[in-house]
């Protein structure tokens, strides 16, 4: 394939696997609760990931990154793909507290190929009022952001949940997000081979799906997701490099399991 095909598929591309994108991406203080016994971590660690995305088998040298650090006030994550033609960029807001979440700012922005469109969410908690910038709805107590909810996610990964469930708020109205869990399995990426707990998500839309892989020995952060549109274009992300931003928060390697990378 050549250069110029493969910058065609771009545009689909991002409308497809990137808005949304993450994952499985926070839950309000009425929301998840980890139970005893758990082993995900009380305090989310400050992390950044990198991922090369690939569309119908070919690498396309595009760059993704994952960031998620913990500002004075609260949580930031944030989710960026681009190159020098496009760019696409997610950033959410959330308090965190021993898998209970709870998000105040959502906003995504993506610029390129004739594209130029964004949205935003401010959560009121105080009035229960979601104030959209294309709708202003109440807010259920579980609601969450399109972004952060792979937080959650993860969580619910620690505990082997085998389905589960989220309100998101959209900037446009709420929506649900169903998932269901698939069977562990090894997973290899640019960035190593991992044992990865996997989910799928359900689309009302036949033939449309994406999957999620995450490490056990990253705390669940995803390492892979697949989507497909329609039989004809399949696109995925998969992870280069992991790192924690924090020398204390990372792990002793010698009590993880599968393969590991010097970036760690």
């Amino acid at each position: 394939m050549t250069a110029t095909p493969r910058l065609a598929l771009l545009p689909s591309v991002f409308s497809l696997l990137l808005i949304h994108s993450t994952i499985v991406t926070a839950d309000t203080a009425q929301g998840l609760a980890a139970p005893a016994g758990t082993t995900f971590p009380e305090a989310l660690p400050e992390v950044e990931a990198s991922y090369r995305v690939v569309v119908n088998g070919i690498p396309l040298g595009l760059n993704a990154m994952i960031r998620l650090t913990q500002e004075p006030d609260n949580y930031q994550l944030h989710f960026k793909v681009e190159n020098r033609l496009f760019r696409h960029e997610e950033v959410a807001q959330f308090d965190w507290d021993n898998c209970v979440a709870k998000p105040h700012h959502y906003r995504h922005e993506s610029v390129g190929f004739g594209i130029n469109r964004g949205g935003e969410i401010v959560f009121d908690w105080k009035t229960r009022t979601a104030k959209g910038s294309k709708a202003v709805y109440p807010l259920v107590a579980d609601a969450l952001d399109a972004l952060s909810v792979a937080m959650v996610a993860r969580c619910n990964m620690a505990k082997a949940d085998s389905a589960f469930s989220y309100h998101v708020a959209e900037p446009d109205g709420l929506d649900e997000y169903q998932y269901r869990s698939l069977e562990s399995e090894t997973i290899k990426t640019p960035a190593g081979e991992w044992m990865a707990t996997g989910l799928e998500r359900d689309y009302e839309e036949r033939g449309r799906k994406s999957r999620f892989w995450a490490a056990r020995e990253l705390d669940y952060f995803m390492i892979r997701m697949d989507h497909q549109e329609n039989p004809f274009v399949r696109g995925r992300i998969e992870l280069t490099d992991f790192r924690y931003l924090n020398e204390e928060d990372t792990p002793n390697p010698a009590l993880q399991a599968g393969s590991t990378v010097s970036s760690r």
